[in-house]
């Protein structure tokens, strides 16, 4: 048995803070892109989006996603999970690494959570057709330039 004195723990803990943030605007740029802003600690943060996901967001945070003659993906995906007793507890921005963010969906289900990884664009789709609460890492918004 091998007994370790003195050690120290790596102090980085606080890089997995999870800080509740927000989505505030979406700013369509560039003929092309998406920028959108997330308000976390009362300060806002700008992040790209593709012009697919861009233009799917704007649709559900608009309110036309409240009454379409036909659903997006999303929508059909949130009956499909509704149907089977899951409801979408939290989205969590979790990672990042260069120009890819990863992020975290918390499904509750009374028998038994679960819990799936995609990318930023998707979920804040599914946040914004659901409302659900939205947290970012410390460690992800550290990375992130504030919004002019």
């Amino acid at each position: 048995m091998i007994l370790v004195r003195n050690a120290q723990m790596n102090n980085n803990t606080d890089c997995f803070e999870l800080i509740e943030c927000f989505l505030n605007k979406i700013i369509f740029e560039n003929q092309a892109d998406y920028i959108v802003s997330i308000v976390a600690n009362e300060v806002e943060y700008g992040l790209s989006l593709n012009s697919n996901d861009g233009t799917l967001l704007t649709f559900a945070d608009s309110g036309c996603a409240e009454n379409p003659h036909i659903n997006i993906i999303h929508q059909v995906f949130l009956k499909f999970m509704d149907q089977f007793g899951f409801d979408l507890e939290r989205v969590i921005i979790e990672a990042k690494y260069g120009d890819v963010i990863y992020c975290r969906l918390h499904w509750h289900h009374e028998k038994k959570d679960i819990y799936n990884v995609i990318g930023i664009g998707d979920a804040l789709i599914l946040q914004s057709l659901t409302q659900a609460p939205m947290f970012i890492s410390k460690f992800v918004l550290d990375q992130f330039e504030t919004f002019d």
